[in-house]
């Protein structure tokens, strides 16, 4: 029998509403499209402003949302809106699954909405675990996500073993890569043929493509003091900074937006709407300087040397690995980090040439080869008394 004969055509919800997930889970939506299934997008609103939504699908070359639930206010306001809404939703298309992506509000409560509704879930990126409150709110997320899934798709062994730790059955995790590989790898050469934003900037050399929002940092005060220094005081330094909105909040809250945007050796630009874009600048980067996980993942996957801005990562294969490092919030270290990889051309390579943790690129089609094979067995109801 070949592939087409036993292929079980499903229907499929991909929910998501943050940029990072999105870029994740369009190597999903192609997937699922070029099997033939019936793919629907929910988009949770998380993510609403133009920079971080509407361009950025096109730029993916995925389907716009076919639902737009446009959840806003509090954290618990954004949660009872997706809870109602997808709730509504997973009654009147009765997917076969529901694929949420790790670990933010949307992943959360999609996650719990659908499984109340006894629709199966599929949690990609599961198991992502630092024993820790941060980040916050992610590790809450996460685990709630894992709570509600009928299948948990591992981005590492680190992520199965402690899935297993919490008692998740075997059976249903499946170490498969991370699809930021995915779209990483698929993106990355056409980032180098169509995007011009470098050429446009004209930055010097040497490059560091900067990205800071991360709550825990944004909520303290001393630790973006300790990160804003840092950018303003490495002016022997060029430096892109794609900005969020809670970003720049933060910015003029601790009085440094006027400092950040009027200094001389950096680029304060809002969130790029093109992921080839901000993905040719990091390529062109010679350090990215970060506090998001996905970034710390691209980075390895494409081999750039990288340094988190926090204290603890859920992305600890990166740090073993050696294209990662911890450097917490203080001014000292960032800078002395900072200078050490941009100046000592050894220790650049040695992160440059580290083993990408994090899988070859073909997560999305072994999600779906998993997925068909679960077809009308996805439920965890308990089958008689476990001796």
């Amino acid at each position: 029998m070949n592939r087409s004969e036993r292929l079980v055509f499903l229907k499929i919800i991909h929910a998501f509403g943050s940029r990072a997930c999105a870029i994740k889970m369009a190597p999903l939506v192609k997937e699922g499209m070029r099997r033939g299934h019936r793919n629907l997008v929910v988009w949770s609103g998380q993510h609403y402003d133009n920079n971080l939504y509407r361009d950025l699908f096109d730029d993916l070359e995925i389907p716009r949302p076919d639902y737009d639930i446009a959840a806003r206010g509090s954290s618990c306001e954004i949660g009872a809106k997706i809870l109602v809404e997808f709730e509504k939703i997973c009654k009147s298309e009765k997917p076969g699954i529901v694929l949420t992506h790790g670990d933010t509000f949307t992943a959360m409560f999609f996650s719990q909405a659908a499984a109340l509704s006894l629709t199966p879930v599929g949690h990609v990126e599961a198991g992502l675990r630092t024993y820790s409150w941060e980040p916050f709110p992610e590790q809450i997320c996460t685990k709630a996500a894992d709570a509600c899934s009928a299948l948990f798709f591992a981005a590492t062994e680190k992520n199965s073993r402690d899935l297993l730790s919490e008692h998740v059955p075997k059976d249903r995790i499946f170490v498969v890569g991370n699809t930021v590989v995915d779209a990483a790898l698929q993106h990355a050469e056409l980032a180098r043929k169509k995007s011009r934003i470098a050429e446009s900037l004209g930055v010097g050399r040497p490059f560091v493509f900067w990205s800071c929002h991360r709550k825990e940092n944004l909520l303290s005060k001393e630790r973006m003091h300790g990160i804003f220094d840092s950018l303003l005081e490495l002016t022997d330094v060029n430096f892109f900074c794609s900005v969020l909105p809670s970003t720049q909040a933060a910015a003029e809250k601790y009085g440094y937006s006027k400092k950040l945007t009027s200094a001389k050796h950096i680029h304060w630009v809002p969130c790029l709407p093109k992921y080839t874009d901000a993905l040719r600048l990091m390529l062109e980067s010679d350090l990215v300087l970060t506090d998001s996980g996905g970034m710390q993942e691209e980075c390895a996957a494409l081999h750039i040397p990288c340094l988190t801005l926090r204290y603890v990562t859920d992305r600890p294969e990166s740090v073993r690995a050696g294209a990662n490092r911890c450097v917490g919030c203080e001014k000292e270290r960032i800078i002395s980090e900072t200078r050490r990889i941009l100046y000592d051309k050894r220790a650049a390579q040695l992160m440059r040439k580290a083993a990408n943790p994090y899988g070859d690129g073909r997560a999305s089609a072994r999600i779906f080869d998993i997925i068909e094979k679960f077809d009308g067995k996805m439920e965890r109801w308990e089958r008689g008394i476990k001796k």
